[in-house]
C-alpha cells in the first residue's frame, strides 16, 4: 500500500486493548507524538476526539475495550506492505501472517495503513476483533486476534506466563559463537539517549527480561538465530541482541549507537542507511506460536515460513 494522500477530514479509530490508567490526553500525546499535549488538548476541546462515540474530555480515564476516534485533517501516510495472510481461523480465533513494514494498529503517522484497518476493510466483522499481542511494524510473522472480548483477558494473562511459547528467527550481524545461550538481563529506558523510546539493559526502572537464543546457521559475518523470549518486554529481542553485540540486520534503533536512528528520522531510507543496516526492515520473523485454545483448552501449534524478503536476503549472502 503506497503513500496515500488523504484530502478530506476522516475519522480514525484506535482501540484500547489492555487495562489502562491513562487519561485520554495522556494516551493521545504519548502514542501520537506528532502533536504536542497542548495541541491534542485543543483538538479535544474542538470536539474532534470521541470515546465510544461520545464527545470526550482531556481528563477522561480510559478502560480496556474503549474506542478512541479522532477526526483529522489531510496528510500523507508512509508506504506499507498490505499483503497479510490468514493462517488459522475458527469461531473464536483469527491468526494472520503480518508482513513488514505494516503497523498493527494506529500509531504515529499511521492510521489507515495498519493491519487493523486492513482487516476491517476486508471483513466488517473485524471491528469486534481484539489483538491479543503485538508485533513491531518492521517485524513479520504470526499475530493472534480473538473474535470476542470474553476470550481476551485469559489469553493475555497466559501471554505473560509460561503457557504460551513464541519463537522467532532473527538474522544478525556477527558470528554467533555459542550454540545455545540464555540471556537474563533486565531492560529499562536508556539513560541519556536522545531517542526517547530507546531501551537498554540495566536502564532506568528495569524489568526482568529473559531470552533464549539458538544458533541455526552462520554465513560469513552473519548469523541466523532461533529466539524464544521467556518474558514479554517491549523490544526485548532487539535490546538483548544489541547488548550481546549482534544487532539485527535492518534494525535502525538498536544498531549499537543512536546515530543510525537519528539519521533515519531526519533523512528516511537512503544509501547511507542501506550501507549500515542493509535492509529497510528488521530481519526478525515470528515463525512459531503455541498456546492453549481459549474454548477447547487443546494446544494450538502454528508455524509461518520465513517471509520471502528475508529468505532472499539470507540465500543471497
Amino acid at each position: 500500500m503506497k503513500n496515500q494522500p488523504i484530502d478530506k477530514e476522516i475519522t480514525l479509530v484506535s482501540q484500547i486493548t489492555q487495562k489502562s490508567s491513562q487519561t485520554l490526553l495522556e494516551f493521545l500525546s504519548g502514542k501520537f507524538k506528532y502533536l504536542s499535549a497542548s495541541e491534542w488538548e485543543g483538538r479535544i476541546a474542538m470536539g474532534k476526539v470521541k470515546v465510544n462515540d461520545v464527545q470526550a474530555s482531556s481528563g477522561q480515564p480510559l478502560r480496556a475495550g474503549d474506542e478512541v476516534a479522532y477526526t483529522t485533517n489531510s496528510w500523507e501516510e508512509p508506504e506499507v506492505n498490505p499483503n497479510y495472510r490468514v493462517v488459522f481461523e475458527d469461531e473464536a480465533l483469527l491468526v494472520v501472517s503480518k508482513p513488514a513494514p505494516l503497523p498493527v494498529h494506529a500509531i504515529g503517522a499511521y492510521f489507515r495503513n495498519t493491519l487493523v484497518q486492513l482487516l476491517r476493510r476486508d471483513r466488517p466483522e473485524a471491528r469486534d476483533f481484539h489483538l491479543v499481542h503485538r508485533l513491531d511494524s518492521e517485524t513479520s510473522g504470526l499475530l493472534l486476534l480473538v473474535k470476542d472480548a470474553k476470550y481476551l483477558k485469559g489469553l493475555q494473562k497466559q501471554w505473560s506466563g509460561k503457557t504460551v511459547q513464541k519463537t522467532y528467527q532473527a538474522m544478525v550481524f556477527g558470528q554467533f559463537q555459542t550454540e545455545d545461550l540464555k540471556v537474563d538481563a533486565p531492560i529499562g529506558k536508556k539513560k541519556g539517549s536522545p531517542v526517547r523510546m530507546k531501551l537498554a539493559v540495566h536502564g532506568e526502572e528495569p524489568k526482568d527480561s529473559i531470552t533464549e537464543f539458538k544458533l541455526l546457521e552462520r554465513k560469513g559475518n552473519f548469523s541466523r538465530l532461533q529466539v524464544r523470549p521467556l518474558t514479554g518486554r517491549t523490544h526485548q529481542i532487539r535490546v538483548h541482541l544489541e547488548h550481546l553485540g549482534f544487532p539485527i540486520v535492518g534494525d535502525k534503533l538498536y544498531s549499537g549507537n543512536d546515530e543510525t536512528f537519528l539519521h533515519f528520522y531526519d533523512n528516511d531510507w537512503d544509501d547511507w542507511l542501506k550501507e549500515r543496516v542493509l535492509l529497510p526492515r528488521l530481519a526478525l520473523h515470528a515463525y512459531r506460536l503455541e498456546f492453549p485454545h481459549p474454548v477447547s483448552g487443546e494446544r494450538v501449534v502454528l508455524e509461518d515460513p520465513l517471509s520471502e524478503d528475508l529468505s532472499n536476503f539470507w540465500n543471497g549472502l
